[in-house]
């Protein structure tokens, strides 16, 4: 499976488990079938940061992106947990500490410091997933082989699971996905509509909604 299927199915499955937060009261069934989209999109965060050619314009973009959403989920809903994009701009951030500390040891008291510093952030600022979720993209980051880096993500994924809510262990059929990945970017790339599509899903939803 390419990069673009991958993103697909991860889009559906958020939309599936949005819908069923918004629209119908929590629907166990709904939210269960999007438990796989949050693991997936980790291990694509992972991936962007490792091709991308520009990593600053990639946090940047990012940050930007679910600071907007954040704004926006605050005047519908004040009181909301920081949105997933803000968990991975965090990721990212410490992606690029770890990155550094690879070719320059001075970069490891940086990286070690940034964990510190999410951590406590995390534990009083309700950001989607925890500490856990963002350290889940790190894990692949350790390795270069793909068996090796999905095995890292396992372990990764595993200890969220266990350090969250029950369901979320349905999140771990997503590595069956993720072990058909062929690595390869897909014949429709469409970078920016995964960029857009998060929002736009979340606007529409909340419209209906309110509509009715």
């Amino acid at each position: 499976m390419s990069t673009f299927i991958l993103k697909i199915i991860a889009a559906i499955a958020m939309t599936i488990d949005h819908a069923g937060l918004l629209l119908f009261g929590d629907e166990t069934w709904m939210r269960a079938v999007g438990r796989l989209a949050f693991p997936l999109f980790a291990y694509f965060i992972a991936e962007g940061f490792r091709y991308t050619r520009n990593r600053r314009r990639y946090f940047f973009g990012i940050l930007a992106l679910g600071t907007f959403c954040q704004i926006v989920c605050e005047i519908f809903s004040p009181g909301e947990v920081w949105n997933v994009l803000l968990t991975f701009s965090l990721s990212i951030a410490l992606l690029y500490l770890l990155d550094r500390s690879k070719e320059d040891a001075r970069f490891l008291a940086a990286f070690g410091g940034g964990l510190i510093l999410v951590f406590f952030f995390t534990k009083y600022i309700p950001v989607d997933y925890g500490f856990f979720g963002v350290l889940l993209p790190l894990f692949p980051a350790l390795f270069e082989k793909k068996w090796a880096r999905l095995g890292a993500f396992a372990i990764g994924l595993a200890v969220l699971c266990a350090d969250s809510h029950p369901l979320q262990w349905i999140s771990l059929s997503s590595l069956v996905l993720l072990a058909l990945y062929n690595g390869k970017p897909g014949k429709y790339k469409l970078k920016y509509f995964f960029y857009i599509f998060y929002p736009l899903h979340l606007a529409v939803l909340w419209g209906i909604r309110y509509l009715i």
